[in-house]
C-alpha cells in the first residue's frame, strides 16, 4: 500500500460562496461548501487546522480568490501544512498576479484554474517536478513501477515522491482489484503535459514508456493462452489507454516489434470488444513482404482473423491468400497451429467445408501436444462448428460437449459462454428446446459478464432460432434484428461459419409474417442497445419496444 489518502470526488461546477465574511458566526461561514472543501482539504495533511475569527477571513479570501473551483481549492489546501491561512493568500495574491490570466481566450475560472495548477507545481521541489512530468506521459493512470522505470528511479524513491504529491493534491490513488493505481486529474495533466512537452528528454521518457508497456504485453502471451487469461485480461484493459498509446509510438518510431505485439494481443482485443484496434494491422500490410517470415506469418494471421471476425470478406481472402503458402515454412508450432485454424474459420467464405475439417484437425493434432488448454478448447469447438454447417449434429455435439469440458477447466468467460450459445443453438437444432433454453440463458449471462458485443449477439441469434422453433416469427425477427443492429454499431457481420445458417433463419422469419411485418420488427429490433436487447430476451412474452 501507498499509504496515500482514497481518491474523492466533488462536484466540478463552481462551489458557492460565502459572502463578506465581517461578522458572520465562524459556524456559518464553515457550513459554506466552498469554505468546508477547503477545511476538509486542509485537514488531510494538517490534522488540527480548525477554522477560527483569526483565520476565517484569510480562508474566506483564498476561496474567493479562486472563484469557488473545487480543484483550485483543493490544490491551495493542501499547502496548508507548510503555511498559515494569511500567508497561503498572500502567497496565493502575489503568485496568480504574477502567472497573469493565461491564454486569453479561455473562460475566466478556467485561467483561474491553470494559474492554481501553475503556482502549485511551482512550489515543488526539482525532483518532485520531474516526476510529476514525467508522469504526464501515462494514459488514464499508472502504477508506481512504471513510472519508477520510466522516471530512471528506484521504487522506493519514486514512492517517496508520489506521496509528496499527492499530499500535495497533484495526484491521486485509486486502489483496484489490481493493487494501487495513480492517477492525475485531466486539468492538471493537461498542463503538465506541456512541461512534458518541452523537455529535451521527452522522446526517452516516451520510448522508456512504450519499452515499459510492450513488455508488459508481451508477459501477457502465455498466461492468455491459459489459466492465467481472467487476471491478465483485466490488467490489459486497466492498462488499455498505455498499451494503445505504446503501439502508436511503435507505430511512429519501430515497427519492427509490431507483428509479434499484435499476435499477442489479438485474444484481448477480440474478447473484449477491441477489434477495431486490430485496424492497426493495415499500416503494416504493405510492408509485409520486406518482414522476416515469422513476423510476416504473425502478421498476416491477425490481419486474417481480425478481417474474418469483423466480416470483411475481402481482406480476409486477402490475407488468407498471403499466409497460406508461408504455412510450410513456420517453425513456431503454437504459430503454425493458429494459422491452419484461422485457415478453418475462412473456409466458408471459400465454400470449402470439406478442407475446413482437413484443416481442423491437422490444428487440432497439432495443439494437443502443446500446452495450449485456450486454444485446444477453440480447435475442438471450430471442428463442431464445421460439423454443424455440414449438418452433421451427432459429430457437432461430440465436438462441442468436449470444447465445453476444456474450457470448463479454466477461468475464461467468453469461451465459457460461446460454448454454451454454439450447444444452444444445436439443442435448437436438434429440437430439444428445453435444453437449448438453459444453455442460452447461461450463455448470456456469461456473453454480458465477458462484455462481449459479438456473443451477445449470438445469443440473440440463438433465442431468435428458439423463438422461431416455438413458433413465434414475430419475436424471432425482432430478435435477429436486435443481434444485426448491436453487431453493426461495433463494425462486424456474423462470422463466416454462421452466416449461412443465420440468413435462413432470417429468410424463414421473413415468409413466416409477410415482408412488411418483417421489415418493420426487424427494425426495432435494430433499434435497441444491449441493455435492452438483453432485456427483450429475458421477456418471454415477446415485447419488444419499437422506438
Amino acid at each position: 500500500m501507498l499509504g496515500l489518502r482514497p481518491e474523492r470526488e466533488y462536484p466540478v461546477a463552481p462551489l458557492p460562496l460565502p459572502a463578506d465574511p465581517t461578522g458572520v458566526p465562524v459556524g456559518e461561514l464553515a457550513a459554506s461548501p466552498a469554505v468546508a472543501l477547503f477545511i476538509d482539504r486542509a485537514r488531510a495533511v494538517r490534522h488540527d487546522f480548525a477554522l477560527t475569527g483569526g483565520n476565517a477571513a484569510a480562508v474566506v479570501g483564498i476561496c474567493r480568490r479562486l472563484d469557488g473551483l473545487p480543484l483550485a481549492i483543493e490544490l491551495a489546501a493542501a499547502r496548508i501544512r507548510l503555511l498559515d491561512p494569511d500567508a497561503l493568500l498572500r502567497r496565493l495574491v502575489d503568485s496568480l498576479d504574477a502567472l497573469g490570466t493565461g491564454t486569453v481566450d479561455l473562460p475566466e475560472r478556467q485561467r483561474t484554474l491553470r494559474a492554481t495548477v501553475a503556482w502549485s507545481v511551482g512550489l515543488l521541489d526539482d525532483a518532485e517536478r520531474s516526476l510529476l512530468e514525467v508522469a504526464a506521459v501515462f494514459e488514464d493512470g499508472w502504477t508506481v513501477d512504471a513510472a519508477a522505470q520510466v522516471a530512471g528511479l528506484d521504487g522506493d524513491r519514486a514512492l517517496e515522491l508520489f506521496e509528496a504529491l499527492a499530499r500535495q493534491s497533484l495526484v491521486s490513488l485509486d486502489n483496484t482489484d489490481h493493487g494501487p493505481r495513480l492517477r492525475m486529474l485531466e486539468t492538471v495533466r493537461a498542463f503538465i503535459a506541456g512541461r512534458l512537452a518541452a523537455r529535451p528528454d521527452l522522446a526517452l521518457i516516451q520510448r522508456r514508456r512504450s519499452d515499459y508497456y510492450r513488455a508488459l504485453t508481451e508477459q501477457a502471451d502465455r498466461p492468455l493462452r491459459g489459466a492465467g487469461h481472467s487476471e491478465w485480461a483485466e490488467r490489459l484493459q486497466t492498462e488499455e489507454g498505455n498499451v494503445a498509446a505504446t503501439v502508436e509510438w511503435y507505430l511512429a518510431h519501430d515497427r519492427a516489434p509490431l507483428p509479434h505485439l499484435f499476435r499477442v494481443l489479438w485474444p484481448f482485443w477480440e474478447q473484449r470488444d477491441h477489434l477495431s484496434k486490430a485496424r492497426w494491422v493495415e499500416e503494416l500490410l504493405p510492408t509485409a513482404d520486406s518482414l522476416d517470415h515469422q513476423a510476416r506469418a504473425e502478421l498476416l494471421w491477425t490481419a486474417l482473423v481480425t478481417a474474418s471476425d469483423m466480416g470483411d470478406d475481402p481482406a480476409a481472402l486477402d490475407a488468407r491468400q498471403r499466409l497460406e503458402p508461408l504455412l510450410a515454412g513456420i517453425q513456431d508450432p503454437y504459430l503454425q497451429a493458429v494459422s491452419q485454424l484461422a485457415m478453418v474459420w475462412t473456409a466458408p467464405i471459400v465454400g470449402d467445408l470439406d478442407g475446413a475439417l482437413r484443416r481442423v484437425s491437422a490444428s487440432l493434432e497439432q495443439l494437443r501436444g502443446q500446452d495450449e488448454p485456450y486454444w485446444t478448447a477453440v480447435a475442438v469447438a471450430s471442428a463442431g462448428n464445421v460439423e454443424t454447417a455440414a449438418g452433421r449434429y451427432d459429430e457437432a455435439l461430440r465436438r462441442l460437449s468436449e470444447a465445453r469440458e476444456l474450457a470448463d477447466q479454466f477461468d475464461n468467460d467468453w469461451l465459457a459462454a460461446w460454448l454454451r450459445v454454439q450447444l444452444g443453438t444445436l439443442a435448437v437444432v436438434r429440437g430439444r428446446p428445453d435444453e437449448a433454453r438453459a444453455l442460452l440463458d447461461k450463455g448470456l449471462d456469461r456473453s454480458s459478464a465477458a462484455h462481449s458485443t459479438p456473443l451477445v449477439s449470438m445469443c440473440l441469434v440463438g433465442f431468435a432460432r428458439l423463438a422461431l422453433a416455438e413458433g413465434d416469427p414475430e419475436r424471432a425477427a425482432r430478435l435477429a434484428g436486435a443481434a444485426d443492429g448491436l453487431r453493426r454499431r461495433v463494425g462486424q457481420r456474423a462470422w463466416p461459419l454462421v452466416r449461412r445458417s443465420e440468413a435462413e433463419l432470417v429468410d424463414q422469419a421473413r415468409q413466416a409474417v409477410g415482408a412488411d411485418r418483417f421489415d418493420y420488427l426487424y427494425a426495432a429490433g435494430c433499434r435497441l442497445n444491449q441493455r435492452e436487447a438483453v432485456a427483450a430476451v429475458r421477456d418471454r412474452s415477446g415485447a419488444v419496444s419499437p422506438s
